[in-house]
């Protein structure tokens, strides 16, 4: 008997995370590697964050708790907004959930049927797409121009009324290209207009460049009629393996999300939140220290692409991501991608993972040091005339 089901033929191996277990096998062979391909910062947790997880663990706050999550952090996520002047109710508007994907994952079960259309700002991290056809709904590609700006006329054409939702993701993963205020506006009276509601992953909003501030879609829409915002502490913090994310939205929709996660996961590991609440309310100058170095390897690495003959790259203005175009070697990206870290051990992300037009480019993330950032691309300046 086949126990597969069909759910499962809709749920590919992950695209980015393909390439990081090929290259954990070749370093297990002693094969030195340029790791640029996961999203994940090099930076320690912050230690009073780290401390404030232990303390919990030592009191004994390790049994379950709440589906929403923690009093301490959802008052403590409450009053980061409201220091940014969005306001909202901590106890109705919020779910902390065990990693910002599980946010995601339920926000997308509790407001998508099977059968409807959901429009993806391209390129998009690929996990999007994969949720919303496990759920047995369509993701539509909207390009985007340049760093992620968008194409109204593009977007405005995709829409229909089969379409459901819209997901955005500012700064953008993999571009690093951010939305600015007049397009959060367009975007949200259009989500009036035709009825979806748009689901706004904010987890790279702290890590902006040059004086940027990325908006917030609860500053253009909060009564968060028309919108979900998901986030969490894996970029900010440098906490991915403490798996803590939450989502905000109205009531009906995270009451929703609530009763998906107490027949799930039931809530996100105890200790975790405890540490999470010490995040939001202790020294943040551990972003300020992690975006001053992004912002100077983010500098060096478009620098030495662009040095390459029949490389663009541009020059993002937030998360931690370049995107640089390889049209002209005229290889697939999964191709170049394997090509690379065969060769002399650079693993990237292929950029046909995040949307059917973009499969000339590829994801490199500078979480990293600078010393592999120049090394690397030393490499790969020398290897690229070969295979032209």
């Amino acid at each position: 008997m086949d126990w597969t089901s069909h759910t499962m033929e809709r749920i590919p191996e992950s695209g980015t995370l393909k390439m990081f277990d090929l290259a954990k096998r070749l370093e297990n062979e002693g094969k030195k590697i340029y790791h640029f391909e996961v999203g994940q910062p090099d930076f320690p947790t912050p230690e009073n964050v780290v401390n404030a997880g232990i303390e919990a663990l030592k009191k004994g706050l390790t049994r379950y708790t709440p589906a929403r999550g923690i009093p301490p952090l959802l008052d403590a996520i409450e009053g980061s907004y409201k220091s940014r002047g969005i306001d909202f109710d901590g106890t109705k508007n919020v779910i902390v959930t065990p990693g910002a994907k599980m946010a995601l994952f339920a926000g997308f079960l509790a407001t998508i049927d099977a059968g409807d259309d959901v429009l993806l700002l391209a390129p998009a991290w690929p996990t999007y797409r994969v949720m919303i056809r496990a759920l047995n709904a369509k993701p539509v590609d909207v390009h985007t121009n340049g760093n992620y700006a968008i194409d109204e006329e593009a977007l405005k054409n995709k829409i229909s009324r089969t379409v459901s939702a819209l997901v955005i993701n500012t700064p953008n993963n993999p571009t690093g290209g951010v939305l600015s205020n007049d397009n959060m506006k367009l975007i949200h009276d259009l989500a009036e207009d035709h009825d979806f509601v748009v689901f706004s992953d904010e987890i790279y909003e702290s890590l902006v460049y040059d004086g940027f501030k990325q908006t917030s879609m609860l500053e253009i829409d909060p009564t968060m009629e028309h919108t979900l915002v998901i986030s969490g502490f894996s970029k900010s913090h440098a906490m991915t393996g403490w798996r803590l994310g939450y989502a905000i939205g109205n009531d009906e929709t995270i009451s929703n999300m609530a009763r998906i996660q107490q027949n799930t996961t039931s809530c996100a590991a105890s200790f975790t939140q405890y540490a999470g609440a010490k995040a939001l309310t202790g020294d943040q100058s551990s972003i300020e220290r992690m975006v001053e170095e992004y912002q100077k390897r983010r500098d060096v690495i478009t620098r030495l692409f662009n040095e390459i003959e029949g490389i663009a790259c541009l020059n993002p203005k937030g998360a931690f991501y370049v995107f640089p175009n390889f049209v002209e070697y005229g290889l697939s990206s999964a191709t170049l991608a394997e090509l690379f870290l065969k060769k002399i051990g650079i693993c990237s992300s292929p950029g046909g993972v995040f949307g059917e037009k973009y499969d000339s480019y590829l994801r490199f993330s500078y979480s990293t040091s600078l010393e592999d950032i120049e090394e690397g691309m030393s490499l790969l300046a020398k290897f690229l005339p070969t295979i032209r």
